[in-house]
C-alpha cells in the first residue's frame, strides 16, 4: 500500500511561492513514499489559442522561467508520476493544429528534463483513479467523475474546487478529492479571473492506503507560507 502526496496544478512558472515547501513539509508530514502531481506543471502561456497578455513573456523567456520553477521541484522530488494536464498539453495540441503529428514533438521528460517523473494520462493506485481532470466540472469535479467512474477519483484542473465528497453503499466507499491548485493568483497568466468572485483554492492532498486526507495551504497574511517569507522585497534606492 502507498503513502501518496498529490501535488495540485503548479502553473510554472506563476506557482505560489509557499507551494512547494508546503508540499516538502507535507511529504514529511504524512511520511509519503509517492508523488502524483494532478497535471499542469507548466502554463504554457505564450503557447496558446487563447489571447496572450501583453505584459507576459513570450515562449523562449516563459519556458526558461517554467524550466527553473520545474527544477526547482524535481530536486525536492526527484521520483513522481505527473498526470498530464490540459496545459501540459498545449505543445502537442498546437502541433496537431498545423499536421504535426506528435512522435515529431520532445516527450516532457526531455523538454522540461524530469528524466524520472513519469508523464502519463491517468494511473490507479490502491483503486485510486487520479487524472488531471480535463473536460471534468460542475461545483464537485471529482465527485462528478467518481460517480461516472465507480470508483475513488483524485484529480486536479478546476482552481476553484478544493475538498473531498464521499458515496457510501452498504458494502463500499468511494470518494472524490479536488486536490486544489497552487498557484499564485498575482501572476497576469490569471488576469482573465480577476473579476470573479470565487478564488482559486491553494491547497494539496495526500491518499494514505487508499484514504483520503485534503490540507489547505495557510497563506493568509502572518501565516507560515505567505508569499513575504518567501519573496524578497526589492529595495527602492533613496533619492538624494
Amino acid at each position: 500500500m502507498s503513502r501518496i502526496l498529490v501535488i495540485g496544478d503548479t502553473h510554472a512558472p506563476c506557482t505560489h511561492p509557499g507551494y512547494l515547501p508546503f508540499c516538502r513539509d507535507l511529504y514529511d508530514k504524512y511520511d509519503c513514499n509517492k508523488v502524483v502531481h494532478i497535471g499542469d506543471v507548466v502554463d504554457n502561456h505564450a503557447i496558446s489559442f487563447h489571447a496572450h497578455h501583453p505584459d507576459m513573456p513570450g515562449p523562449k523567456d516563459e519556458y526558461e522561467l517554467a524550466l527553473h520553477e520545474v527544477a526547482k521541484w524535481y530536486k525536492v522530488f526527484p521520483r513522481a508520476t505527473v498526470t498530464i494536464g490540459n496545459h501540459d498539453e498545449r505543445i502537442v495540441r498546437l502541433a496537431e493544429s498545423v499536421d504535426i503529428p506528435p512522435k515529431f514533438v520532445r516527450d516532457y521528460q526531455d523538454v522540461w528534463q524530469t528524466p524520472k517523473w513519469h508523464w502519463t494520462t491517468d494511473i490507479v493506485i490502491d483503486d485510486v483513479y487520479y487524472f488531471h481532470g480535463t473536460g471534468n466540472g460542475g461545483i464537485h469535479p471529482a465527485y462528478n467523475a467518481m460517480g461516472k467512474m465507480l470508483m475513488s477519483v483524485v484529480m486536479g484542473h478546476i482552481h476553484t474546487a478544493s475538498g473531498l465528497k464521499w458515496k457510501f453503499n452498504p458494502t463500499r466507499r468511494i470518494f472524490g478529492m479536488d486536490v486544489g491548485t497552487g498557484i499564485d493568483e498575482r501572476s497576469l497568466a490569471f488576469a482573465y479571473g480577476r473579476h470573479m468572485k470565487q478564488r482559486s483554492a491553494v491547497s494539496a492532498g495526500v491518499v494514505l492506503d487508499g484514504t483520503p486526507y485534503h490540507e489547505i495551504v495557510p497563506i493568509g497574511p502572518g501565516e507560515k507560507y505567505n508569499r513575504s517569507r518567501f519573496v524578497k522585497k526589492s529595495r527602492k534606492r533613496s533619492k538624494k
